[in-house]
């Protein structure tokens, strides 16, 4: 039977695949993606014991700021920095870096594959990327390197306390 942990992880996952979707077909994330994103994170914080929440806190304030910069400098739109606030809400702060740079990667290969899809068909190069797949991929690859974060058994990597299980019995 699913634990709450395996629910509100898988749920928040599936939230992201959707904000890449939907950013694919309508350039939009749709703000209640995020938002529901961070309540699953804070609804696993509650039934999670000894959840670090300082660092589940303080993580998404980060990226935040950092997605104020981009925001400002035109690199990222406003949905791609809400949808990264929420995900940070999921990491903690010992992870941030992990998963920027994995959303970083993941960012930089998406821009060459548009750019090589539009080269090929003689295009013009365009400077709108659905900068949400890259964060869905990020999430992903962070999820990998941490043994499935929430999803393996472990609180967000950062804590590497086991979740526990209900009894099988």
């Amino acid at each position: 039977m699913p634990t709450l942990y395996t629910m509100t992880a898988v749920a928040a996952l599936a939230l992201v695949g959707l904000a890449a979707v939907t950013d694919v077909i309508r350039w939009q994330i749709p703000d209640w993606i995020s938002i529901v994103v961070v309540v699953l994170a804070a609804v696993f914080g509650v039934a999670a014991p000894d959840f670090a929440w300082w660092s589940h806190t303080l993580a998404p304030c980060l990226m935040f700021g950092f997605g104020l910069l981009a925001f400002s400098r035109g690199w990222l739109g406003g949905g791609d920095v809400k949808l990264m606030t929420a995900v940070a809400a999921w990491t903690g702060v010992s992870a941030l870096p992990i998963v920027f740079v994995a959303i970083a990667v993941a960012g930089g290969v998406l821009t060459l594959i548009i750019t090589g899809w539009h080269r090929a068909r003689r295009r013009a190069p365009t400077t709108h990327v659905p900068y949400a797949v890259a964060i869905a991929a990020g999430t992903l690859w962070w999820l990998a390197a941490s043994g499935g974060g929430p999803l393996g058994g472990l609180h967000p990597i950062g804590d590497q306390r086991p979740v526990p299980r209900a009894s099988a019995t």
